[in-house]
């Protein structure tokens, strides 16, 4: 039977029970003003180009600057950070001026040799790096980054690039120390012990904490927190009960079946939202039945998605109409067609197809995405309502999760860590994906976005991309990613719409 709105609150409620388990109590200085915040997973080093996940944008955002930054809990403008101005030189070309005065934590100063080697081969554009994949997510249009003079580099990109400042603030941008990477020995040894210029220095790494300290001479302003310490604690239960006992200052990734032992307490709250995220089911086309894009396209119209949002996420996220955000502004189609829920059409789809019964191998890490399980769980039940047989399987990493031979579909999020379609759809879908999906009309109109300074252009680009992933669905789009976080009111921070954690400003009482 088809698994409805109601039978979906019904089957989450029964997955609701919690066991409150001792948090452990953590010693500090008397006097001195600590926040804890109590994750679920720790980066396992703090080099921005080795650690790219909801993990590393929580942690490394307090230690590492850009160039150019955004007002992420605003409009989203761009602002200047180590460059205090910028200008545009030709489609291709920006020069940008650096902040004056500027110091690394271990006291030395920011220098144009700095910027240029953080963009350089050591780190980012050398294949060997181990830094390259990453950068290339972002930054791969970026031909060069020299220095014009001791104030003043020029950024120079491959084509005519309509978002080279964009690029400037985004993940691998981040500014590192040229003297403590070599000093480190490379990668290895610098991402245990990393030096940037952001407003909380390193004091120590490990498996169950990361131990961040206040750099008094930061350029922003020294922060008002003496010690921001991370502490790794995967139950949602063990987080609970430390935001209780007064051992957190912040949990992360509380699901809204969670809020009340939270909200009934008098100096707790519940703080947090939609980021910009796309939550997704992936799909690996090297699978035989999913090679067929009739059979991806039954299987998203077999999910009900607002029986989801409601019963998940209590109606506190969105359902986007297509792999798109608000944010993208000029480029936001308002008109493009909502995703129904359909299941007649799903069967008579997969009857076309001629899918045989096999069963499609689903992946999921329980510990990842909110309501991870109870989310696949509901999934399948929909799914198999329309006669597809799957085979769930919970996976402890992201490895796992990419696994071959056995793949098939699994979960993920695609985040846009800065408002372009070049970095949402197209940096998820590019040639890079071709392995697990490719569709070459997709990426003929991907490289006129990013190449292309006429508005309209890309516009027309960025919807035509959007009718290729309906068609030919290298994912199916659930809803926008909700992050929610229990804090002490004492705590005075408010949570941006990103998956960043940026601890700038807070203070408390």
């Amino acid at each position: 039977m088809p698994m409805h709105r109601r039978d979906a609150i019904k089957f989450f409620g029964a997955t609701a029970g919690i066991v409150f388990l001792a948090a452990p109590r953590i010693a500090f200085a008397q006097g001195s003003k600590q926040l804890i915040v109590a994750l679920d997973e720790l980066p396992r080093q703090l080099d921005p180009l080795l650690y790219q996940t909801n993990p590393g944008y929580r942690v490394m955002q307090n230690i590492y600057d850009t160039l150019l930054t955004v007002d992420y809990g605003g409009d989203g403008k761009l602002l200047p950070a180590l460059a205090e101005s910028w200008k545009r030189v030709d489609g291709r070309t920006v020069e940008l001026t650096l902040r004056q005065g500027v110091t690394f934590h271990d006291g030395s100063p920011l220098t144009v040799d700095d910027v240029v080697f953080s963009f350089g081969p050591e780190r980012r554009t050398d294949p060997s790096s181990p830094g390259f994949g990453t950068a290339q997510q972002f930054l791969k249009t970026i031909e060069s980054v020299e220095a014009v003079d001791d104030k003043t580099v020029r950024v120079t990109s491959s084509v005519d690039d309509p978002v080279i400042e964009l690029r400037l603030t985004a993940w691998g941008s981040q500014i590192v120390n040229k003297a403590a990477f070599q000093a480190a020995g490379g990668f290895e040894g610098f991402a245990q012990a990393p030096v940037g210029t952001g407003p909380f220095s390193v004091k120590s790494l490990s498996a169950d904490t990361i131990e961040l300290a206040a750099f008094p001479d930061y350029w922003g302003g020294a922060p008002s927190i003496d010690h921001l310490n991370y502490r790794l604690a995967p139950e949602l239960s063990s987080r609970i009960a430390g935001l209780v006992s007064g051992d957190f200052g912040i949990i992360a990734d509380v699901p809204p079946d969670q809020f009340g032992p939270i909200q009934s307490n008098p100096d707790l709250e519940i703080v947090g939202g939609t980021v910009a995220s796309i939550r997704v089911v992936k799909f690996d086309t090297r699978n035989k039945t999913l090679k067929d894009p009739r059979v991806r396209k039954a299987l998203g119209l077999a999910v009900d998605r607002t029986a989801i949002v409601d019963a998940l996420w209590a109606g506190l996220v969105s359902i986007p109409s297509g792999h798109q955000l608000p944010a993208f502004g000029e480029l936001y189609d308002p008109d493009h067609p909502a995703y129904k829920y359909d299941p007649e059409a799903a069967k008579r789809l997969l009857d076309e197809a001629g899918y045989d019964g096999t069963p499609i191998p689903y992946r999921i890490r329980v510990a990842a995405y909110g309501p991870e399980l109870a989310t696949a769980q509901v999934l399948v039940s929909m799914w198999e309502a329309v006669g597809v047989k799957i085979d769930m399987q919970i996976k402890e990493n992201f490895g796992q999760l990419m696994e071959y031979p056995g793949t098939g579909m699994r979960n993920g999020v695609d985040p846009v860590l800065v408002s372009d379609p070049l970095f949402g759809l197209w940096r998820s879908y590019n040639e890079s994906e071709r392995e697990v999906w490719e569709n070459e009309e997709f990426y003929k109109w991907g490289h006129i976005l990013e190449s292309s300074l006429h508005p309209a252009k890309r516009k027309e680009a960025f919807h035509h991309m959007m009718d290729i992933f309906d068609e030919d669905p290298p994912a199916i789009i659930l809803q926008t990613m909700g992050v929610f976080y229990g804090k002490k009111k004492a705590v005075h921070w408010k949570p941006i719409p990103s998956v960043y954690m940026d601890f700038r400003g807070t203070e408390i009482a």
